[in-house]
């Protein structure tokens, strides 16, 4: 009776409990019929009556076995009832009072079989009851020694044959078998004979469960022991995780990945669970995994690889995983063995004897020498003693030399692997999945802190996520990782040294970082320091050891040295220009100094951290942004200047001058008059000098004029003797130069092509920044007029606003037409007189025959159109010629290059003769290929050129041998199909030039085009469009290359809805007569096949 009321309480106020929670809105203590009335207590209380009640003699009670099965049912089913409950499993007290009562009735009053079929029926039903039905089974088998139940739900488990609608149990069942592998291993691997028909079953969920079960007994095996008896069943379960690994869920693959990184945990003894000789079987397994498509996969990959690396087996040389390292340690072990062998044979007799009186030593130490068993320092240390011990070697020796050889062959595998995988993971640092790009940086952190060389390549790459923007919502951002990584890398030094040396070898490490790099990985790199610094990452100390390299008169010191800390300064003060600012002086006597002319990089780079100088009056606290310049008599310029003059014959000369004029048009207040003296002046050490020696010219008069408001102006130069020649016809220009000049040279200015060069290069870049310079004026002009201060205007606005006008339109007429009639054709404009000069070099190619002197005026002709649209017009068809002409791939790129930038200045000009672009995409050169298609691709989706038909040139690239410009191509279709409908309406046209037999790509090039381009194709109204367009297309081809074409295009669409399907039906007629031919036939039935399932 007081059993039954004992049952009846926790039936009924479980019941209640339930409704209450369910009615209940917020959270808080269970409440049945009081407030007062804590059925937490009362549950405990009745289960510890119940616990106390079944160790009475119960079979004293009850003698029938039907009686005492029911009274014992009645406790069991309360208690089953009471974990159907989640709240009352996540109570450990209750839990464990319903586990041990459950273990009695099984123990003591053959509950077995009723235990069982409910432990099954939980594990179908609820999903909160699979780790706690395992954690039950747990307490019976180590508690009360029960074992048979665990054995018999293993076996039903194993027997189970899940539906395949059902997508719920697979996952309870999973979770408890995981469970049950991690408390209760042994009892698993007893089994694991019926349970691995589950490694084959449907559900990937389960096939997900007995992988991970797998890992646990194999760390089981290997913990309990080691790689001894047990090394056949490990294999043996490594072996069914490599396989895991094509499973065709990717959820399943990243699991086995998951696996394996959980056994390369280090143990206690201080080594993984994963034998040596199958562990670069697993990193080869895992670097294919690295080219998977889900990226969860190729995430756990990578972290796999980390982690293989970080607890790798090779004890030699620090840990450190240098190939030469290895590979001259195997060098000298494969010596020391031939060596121990030619001994061993000499003295084999005496050996015999030897092993045979120490055997009991040697089979103590047999079971340390095992392959699968990393070689330990003691080992190495022990064996190196031996050796100076002994004369003779022994079979151990000889075997240990062996594990070593099979020790350093398996090391240099391993980094061979890892260097196989590095360039994959360079082009993961591209990939859009954020968790990804950061296991991709801590690999590269973790090779580069073993000292593997193939780290330099990945990090050079990284050093590019500095750009990128993303979100802090998942832990850090991409841009802090990157921060931390590379002070990981430069800045933590071991504390073992001192301060000094950890100051010397940071600063050593920075500075090899501008050793041998691209312009995009130093303007990366500035980036990525510029942000450290201004996130107080850089201590003052490092600056203050740049500043007295980059000042050292020491002889040995090296250029890259010097330059190299002048450019990190200059990285470090784009954030701080206190750093520069502080310390003008002695940049400009080391830079424009003696070091400076010595090495012209030194010169350039010192201008380039001069112009964050700007930075200290650009903007200020509380203000608009304003300019602060430095007058024209500032000794920045003096020096600058007078380095240009300096005679050179080096190609540097010429990044020195362009950084030269963009530092004086930052920071000078007259920029126009400085940059006309230095063209005047070199123009009159080129003619002067070089017309005196060969004919007899008037003496020059007039050397300084007047300069203009507006633009540079001419000044000392005799009009009479060159200048006129040009503002003249060509053809009597021509006349009268080559009579006057025939008696000495072919050459008209009998001057040096290189110093030619300099000049022409030097007024193409003033011409550009004049025109920046310009709108700078017109943007401070405007910004001024806008100021909310409008009654306190300088008296520069003022004198402005007389001129032109007080409105913003104004503004840009005035500048317009100052750039449009000012700079190139002025009266008393000096840059006027060089346009008739650079179109006359351009045009007369065979007389000016130096490559050299060709590439630079073609290039200052480009700029020079970029002025003014009546100069671009004039030599828009020379430049064509050129173009087309040319045999320097340079000039071809150079022009590529200029026709996207007068695409932007002058659109109507360059629009109309878009073609000879497009041409460029057939250009031999892969520099000048790749240049035009960048151009291309910036232009159309800028929206400034229409796409047109020979959009079918980009669409070839896609098939290009240099991965550079397919990779290019394929961003920029990429790019399109975001915009409304642009490929959909070019397909056609592209598919009818590329099937061309004229201008068309090989039939295999043409399938992959097509297949890239359809991938865009997603909406059934294009697809129906589409099929009834190319349907059409079969009537007018007789072509059979054509009609595979087409056909083949056909497969490549969705056909996801019946309008489509409806659609190529009725267009059958125009394609019936064209299905004898095989390839048209296979395509029509891949549809058949595509639209059936």
């Amino acid at each position: 009776m007081y059993g039954f009321l004992i049952y009846w309480l926790l039936d009924v106020a479980e019941q209640r409990s339930k409704m209450a929670s369910q009615n209940k809105v917020g959270k808080g203590s269970r409440k049945i019929t009081s407030e007062k009335w804590d059925w937490r207590n009362q549950c405990i209380k009745s289960l510890e009556l119940m616990k106390k009640m079944l160790f009475l003699d119960i079979n004293n009670i009850w003698v029938s076995q039907s009686e005492r099965d029911t009274f014992i049912n009645l406790f069991t089913k309360s208690i089953y009832q009471i974990l159907e409950d989640p709240e009352n499993v996540k109570d450990a007290e209750i839990k464990d009072l319903a586990y041990n009562i459950i273990c009695i009735c099984v123990k003591n009053y053959n509950h077995g079989f009723g235990a069982q079929t409910s432990i099954f029926l939980n594990l179908q039903s609820y999903d909160h009851l699979s780790e706690p039905m395992a954690e039950l089974l747990y307490v019976m088998c180590t508690k009360y020694e029960v074992n048979q139940v665990t054995d018999d739900i293993l076996i039903e488990i194993s027997k189970y044959e899940f539906n395949e609608k059902d997508t719920t149990s697979p996952k309870y069942f999973s979770k408890f078998l995981v469970k049950l592998s991690q408390i209760l291993p042994r009892a698993i691997l007893k089994k694991m004979v019926y349970l691995q028909n589950h490694l084959d079953a449907d559900s990937y969920s389960m096939r997900m469960g007995m992988i991970e079960v797998i890992g646990n007994v194999l760390k089981f095996l290997i913990k309990g022991d080691g790689m001894g008896k047990s090394k056949s069943q490990i294999y043996q379960y490594i072996g069914v995780l490599q396989e895991r690994f094509a499973d065709i869920n990717s959820f399943c693959r990243s699991k086995v990945i998951q696996v394996l990184i959980d056994l390369c945990e280090v143990n206690e003894e201080g080594r993984s669970s994963i034998p040596v000789t199958k562990r670069n079987e697993l990193v080869q397994l895992a670097v294919g995994r690295l080219l998977d498509k889900s990226s969860n996969v190729r995430r756990y990959a990578i972290k796999f690889l980390t982690k293989a690396v970080d607890t790798h087996p090779y004890q030699h040389d620090h840990r450190r995983l240098i190939l030469s390292s290895f590979e001259e340690q195997l060098e000298q072990w494969e010596l020391k063995l031939k060596e121990m062998k030619e001994k061993v044979r000499e003295h084999f007799e005496k050996i015999v004897e030897k092993t045979n009186k120490d055997n009991t030593i040697e089979e103590e130490e047999d079971e340390i020498l095992d392959e699968d068993i990393p070689l330990s320092e003691k080992l190495i240390e022990n064996n190196q003693i031996n050796e100076t011990n002994e004369d003779v070697p022994t079979e151990r020796h000889i075997k240990i030399a062996e594990l070593f050889i099979r020790s350093y062959e398996d090391g240099i595998e391993f980094i061979h692997l890892i260097e196989d995988a590095v360039p994959t993971m360079c082009k993961l640092l591209a990939s859009t999945s954020k968790p990804e790009v950061l296991e991709v940086m801590d690999f590269f952190v973790r090779i580069h802190y073993y000292q593997m060389e193939c780290a330099e390549d990945g990090i050079k790459k990284m050093i590019h996520l500095i750009w990128v923007k993303d979100t802090n919502e998942e832990g850090k951002s991409i841009k802090d990782r990157l921060i931390e990584s590379y002070q990981k890398i430069y800045f933590e030094i071991p504390d073992k040294k001192s301060e000094k040396d950890r100051i010397n070898t940071i600063v050593r490490n920075l500075v090899s970082l501008t050793f041998h790099t691209t312009l995009a990985e130093l303007t990366s790199l500035e980036q990525l320091l510029s942000t450290m610094m201004a996130r107080n990452k850089i201590p003052i100390p490092i600056i203050s050891k740049l500043w007295k390299i980059f000042t050292s008169n020491r002889v040995e010191m090296h250029k890259l040295q010097r330059r190299g800390a002048l450019i990190i300064l200059g990285m470090l003060a784009k954030a701080d220009v206190e750093i520069i600012s502080d310390k003008v002086d002695m940049l400009i006597n080391v830079g424009f100094g003696t070091f400076g002319k010595k090495d012209l990089l030194l010169a350039k780079y010192t201008c380039i951290a001069l112009q964050h100088y700007a930075g200290s009056g650009m903007k200020q606290k509380n203000k608009e942004s304003q300019y602060t310049r430095l007058p024209m008599s500032h000794p920045i310029f003096k020096r600058m200047l007078e380095l240009l003059q300096e005679p050179t014959k080096s190609n540097h000369w010429y990044s020195v001058a362009e950084q030269v004029i963009n530092t004086i048009y930052l920071l000078s207040e007259h920029p126009d008059l400085l940059c006309g003296g230095l063209i005047q002046t070199m123009t009159k050490n080129i003619f002067s000098n070089s017309l005196k020696p060969n004919v007899t010219t008037p003496s020059t008069t007039n050397e300084e004029s007047n300069t203009t408001s507006n633009t540079t102006s001419k000044e000392g130069i005799n009009e009479d003797n060159m200048a006129s020649d040009f503002t003249k016809n060509s053809q009597s220009q021509s006349q009268s130069q080559s009579q006057s000049y025939s008696r000495t040279s072919r050459n008209p200015f009998y001057c040096d092509p290189f110093e030619l060069s300099k000049l022409f290069f030097v007024v193409g870049h003033t011409a550009i920044k004049h025109i920046v310079h310009l709108e700078n004026i017109e943007n401070e002009l405007k910004r001024r007029k806008a100021s909310e201060d409008s009654n306190k205007k300088d008296t520069v606005t003022d004198d402005i606003e007389q001129c032109v006008g007080s409105t913003e339109d104004e503004f840009t007429d005035v500048i317009q037409y100052i750039r449009e009639r000012e700079i190139l054709y002025g009266n008393n404009s000096l840059l006027s007189i060089y346009g008739p000069m650079l179109t006359y070099v351009c045009a007369h190619n065979k007389v000016f025959n130096d490559k050299h002197l060709q590439t630079i005026a073609v290039l200052t002709l480009s700029k020079f159109m970029c002025v003014s649209s009546e100069f671009c017009e004039q030599n828009l068809q020379l430049l064509f010629t050129i173009l087309e002409k040319s045999e320097d791939s340079t000039i071809r790129s150079n022009i590529s290059i200029a026709l996207g930038d007068m695409t932007i200045c002058f659109n109507n000009l360059i629009d109309q003769n878009i073609a000879y672009l497009y041409n460029r995409l057939n250009d031999t050169n892969l520099v000048t290929k790749k240049n035009a298609l960048m151009v291309l691709t910036h232009l159309i989706l800028n929206g400034m050129v229409k796409v047109k038909g020979q959009i079918s040139e980009m669409a070839k690239c896609l098939e290009n041998e240099d991965e550079r410009i397919s990779d290019l191509a394929k961003l920029f279709f990429t790019e399109l199909s975001t915009k409304d409908n642009a490929v959909y309406n070019n397909l056609p046209d592209i598919i009818s030039n590329l099937s061309s037999s004229e201008s068309g790509v090989s039939e295999e090039a043409f399938k992959n085009i097509m297949k890239y381009l359809f991938s865009f194709i997603d909406k059934d109204r294009q697809t129906e469009n589409i099929i009834e367009k190319l349907c059409s297309r079969f009537k007018n081809t007789v072509n059979e290359r054509q009609w595979r074409d087409i056909a083949y295009c056909l497969s490549l669409l969705s056909y996801k809805s019946d309008k489509s399907i409806k659609k190529l039906f009725e267009q059958i007629k125009s394609y019936q007569d064209k299905l004898h031919e095989p390839s048209v036939y296979k395509s029509f039935l891949d549809i058949i096949t595509k639209v059936s399932s």
